[in-house]
């Protein structure tokens, strides 16, 4: 397949490139398995998990990046604000995601929606601004490292879209030593059926994750998405009466199979309909991590000297 990678590629560009993948994928992996063994059953694993990427880059740019380089290395990740249209599509998409597969879900007879209680709107309201802005940090921890350091080092050996299919499966798999080794991570449910439903609908949200990271050029609506959907989710669940929690586990959530047909839907028109956004994304994303290995490598090495389009 041509498709949408630059054929006119540098072996040794991609060696490296595939060397950091492979250290970042390997650190972060043994990270999630080393803390899902020690914390099995503490409520907080998996928010610890979440900072794991990020750790997991902090380990490998100082073994993979010459040290005057490592700066840029970090501003690759592009920490630049983004428009303010990428912010509501980090809200909206997910936001109708959510909806539509608890709506689905109550259609079809699996759950029953109750009214919610409203009692005071602005606490409501201010609950949610609060717990999405708290959220988009914590995520931030994870998204450095999937599509602010990974997916770029896969688009450099693969096409766009197939990086942003191949980094939403790593992400997947970093998901198992939590699914599979403790009790406080999506544990409702058999494991032969829930597991391969989240492993599915983290795949499948790799790509609108990484459409997302390259049309805005920032990491930050992709924080932002992420939070907002896990806490879509959370806020739907609590008003949603199922037969049990496996019932409800093997439906909507994040779990469900609802949620899996839906993600396949959307997985499907942007990899079609945003070809382009997946092509542009990649290029760009090649020539910066290009002109990082062109710096020279001293202490002058500046941040500022990589610049994200987007």
């Amino acid at each position: 397949m041509t498709g949408d990678r630059d054929r006119s590629s540098d072996p040794n560009f991609e060696r490296r490139a595939g060397r950091q993948a492979v250290l970042f994928t390997g650190s972060v992996l043994v990270l999630c398995l080393g803390l899902s063994l020690a914390l099995p059953h503490r409520e907080l694993t998996p928010l610890i998990a979440a900072l794991l990427p990020t750790a997991a880059v902090a380990v490998t740019i100082p073994l993979t990046t010459p040290k005057g380089r490592r700066r840029a290395a970090w501003a690759a990740v592009s920490f630049r604000p983004p428009r303010f249209r990428y912010l509501l599509v980090a809200v909206a998409l997910p936001v109708a995601v959510a909806s539509a597969s608890f709506g689905i879900a109550a259609a079809i007879g699996a759950v029953h929606l109750t009214a919610p209680h409203l009692d005071d709107y602005w606490s409501v309201l201010i609950n949610i601004a609060v717990t999405a802005v708290a959220f988009s940090l914590l995520f931030l921890g994870e998204e450095i490292g999937w599509r602010g350091y990974l997916l770029p080092r896969l688009a450099i050996l693969m096409s766009g879209r197939r990086a942003a299919v191949a980094t939403g499966a790593i992400h997947a798999v970093f998901h198992l030593p939590l699914l599979l080794l403790t009790t406080t991570y999506q544990s409702a449910g058999n494991r032969w059926i829930v597991v391969p439903a989240v492993l599915v609908t983290i795949t499948l949200a790799g790509i609108p994750y990484a459409w997302l990271r390259w049309a805005s050029g920032s990491i930050w609506p992709v924080a932002v998405m992420h939070a907002i959907f896990n806490d879509a989710m959370g806020r739907w669940t609590t008003i949603a009466v199922a037969a049990s929690p496996a019932a409800l586990a093997y439906t909507t959530t994040e779990t469900g199979l609802v949620t899996v047909a839906l993600m396949i839907m959307l997985a499907a028109l942007l990899l079609t309909a945003g070809r382009r956004t997946f092509e542009a994304g990649a290029q760009a994303t090649r020539t910066q991590l290009r002109r990082l290995e062109d710096l020279p490598p001293t202490e002058h090495g500046r941040a500022d000297a990589l610049t994200t389009p987007g």
